[in-house]
């Protein structure tokens, strides 16, 4: 046994694997979702769609200001723990993370104190609707909540544990639910305003005790980590903290890239639909189906890749620390790899019955046109968020900033075409949106490509999925029917066909070797 095996196996905390902590975070993910959907029927049906939006007016404003209040530093940190374990730098370990969660402690406090006193302004200039001042108000604790949370699931992530961040999302989430619809209870006659208000408070609540499991978390592994820092770092705080800021504030700006593109759409899209004679009734509609229906759907698969990106950052990061070129390739394949089998099995299904989704979920099955359009290059969208994973475990988020703006300009164009193609109209805008998915991936494949060869394997990571796949569009469709015809249920048809498909879909993957015995064996606790 070398000396770096005795060290490491001095270390006690155990390490998840790629797939298992991926795993783990993708089945809390999953129970959030759950719970979430299953709050926001019962909220439509309590404080309807008006109540619903006056709180969705000012959840955009929340999220930003989070991300400034957090400085890109929780995907930091995540990176330079990982890196530093790798390097056996134990002391310099907690001397970031203290840093890191004291300047998050000094931003959140500074933006949430700007947001207290400005939300009078934020809800009369800027959402236009004196009754988000409340709504404002309550939220603005849980901006500290968030940022501090963040901080710690990073650290955790970058020792590479994910059990605490999926504990403290579940606690967090069931504590929302809970306080919500308590509040709603007590609030069942008030004003429309006061009812939004009391989503907010579940926000707030949740937030805290979501965070409150984090810290007594933190405090159970805190023993573990101090053990092995004998000694204090060499390294100087400033220098430390310089080299936070700069691998965090390029994934700031990133996050800030995304937030805008989201409000360039809402404003840029029904603008030119209108323009090209829609109504304004129209064009709003229009833009319901795809924002509120479509995209809901396209981002469902995203469950699994956030949760392989928050594991691959450190995983990548700490056999870059060793520069071991061989790890790295091998840990992105196998991201790509499991992002590629699940993600064609989502793209195929959206495909085939969109209308019959879109119709059971929203009694909308017009919205499965626009679909079926967006889903074929759905498929680029998840891998980008891989790609993107790989990028900054290399230490390169300004590329991801780079690569995303490329994509949300060549989008903007497209959709500022519409006015000269006014015969395609809505496609156009799907197609511009398609295009950013496929743009930007490319984008971050070439930045990876440049720096690590992947050398994918075609006939393994992609002839087979598609084989797969073919399987799932023989079978499906005529699954449908068939039960459908037995059962007259839209839900029993949907359920049992796509249950039965992908298990064939995933069935020839394990023949083919395509699903491995060992990727099953990670798995195991």
């Amino acid at each position: 046994m070398n000396k770096y095996s005795r060290k490491r196996s001095d270390y006690k905390i155990k390490q998840h694997s790629l797939i298992k902590g991926a795993f783990i975070l993708m089945l809390a993910g999953l129970f959030n979702r759950i719970l979430g959907f299953v709050l926001r029927m019962i909220l439509v049906r309590v404080i309807g769609d008006e109540g619903l939006g006056l709180f969705q007016m000012v959840f955009p404003v929340f999220i930003t200001c989070s991300i400034i209040t957090t400085m890109g530093l929780p995907v930091a940190i995540s990176k330079f723990t990982s890196q530093e374990m790798a390097n056996k730098n134990y002391q310099t370990v907690l001397k970031n993370f203290k840093l890191a969660i004291s300047l998050v402690i000094v931003s959140s406090v500074v933006v949430v104190f700007i947001f207290t006193n400005s939300a009078e302004f934020i809800a009369n200039n800027l959402l236009n609707d004196p009754r988000t001042y409340p709504i404002l108000l309550t939220v603005a604790p849980a901006l500290f909540f968030v940022s501090i949370s963040s901080i710690l699931r990073g650290f955790f992530q970058g020792l590479r544990i994910m059990t605490p961040t999926a504990v403290s999302q579940i606690i967090e989430q069931i504590t929302r639910m809970i306080v919500t619809l308590f509040v709603l209870y007590k609030l069942i006659d008030a004003p429309l305003k006061l009812k939004a208000t009391g989503v907010a408070i579940g926000v707030t609540i949740g937030e805290a005790v979501g965070f409150l499991a984090l810290v007594l978390i933190f405090f159970f592994y805190l023993p573990e980590v101090k053990k092995n820092c004998s000694e204090s770092s060499t390294r100087t705080s400033f220098v430390l903290i310089k080299k936070l800021l700069k691998f965090g504030v390029p994934i700031t700006l990133g996050r800030l890239v995304a937030s805008l593109m989201y409000s360039v759409e809402a404003i840029a899209i029904p603008g030119k639909l209108q323009q090209i004679g829609y109504s304004v009734s129209e064009a709003t509609s229009l833009y319901g189906q795809l924002s509120g229906m479509v995209l809901q759907l396209i981002y469902l698969p995203t469950i699994i890749t956030i949760a392989l990106m928050s594991n691959l950052i450190p995983a990548i990061s700490e056999s870059a620390a060793h520069n071991n070129q061989q790890a790295i390739r091998k840990k992105s394949l196998e991201a790509i790899r499991l992002t590629f089998y699940l993600g064609m099995l989502a793209v195929v299904i959206l495909f085939l019955v969109p209308h019959q989704i879109t119709d059971l979920i929203f009694n909308y099955p017009q919205a499965g046109e626009y679909l079926r359009l967006l889903a074929l290059p759905a498929i680029f969208m998840y891998l980008s968020q891989i790609f993107a994973g790989i990028i900054q475990g290399l230490g390169k988020p300004n590329l991801v900033v780079r690569n995303s703006i490329v994509g949300l300009a060549i989008e903007l164009a497209i959709i500022q075409s519409v006015t000269l193609f006014p015969q395609l109209g809505f496609h156009l805008i799907i197609l511009a949106i398609g295009s950013r998915y496929i743009i930007i991936s490319l984008l971050h494949y070439g930045s990876i490509n440049n720096r690590v060869k992947l050398q994918i394997p075609i006939i393994h990571l992609i002839f087979k999925p598609i084989l797969a796949s073919s399987l799932v569009v023989a079978i499906l469709p005529q699954l449908y029917k068939l039960i459908y015809y037995m059962s007259n249920s839209d839900l029993i048809s949907l359920a049992v066909s796509i249950t039965l498909s992908s298990s064939f879909y995933f069935t020839f993957l394990v023949l083919t070797n395509g699903i491995t015995g060992e990727d099953l064996e990670r798995l195991k606790p």
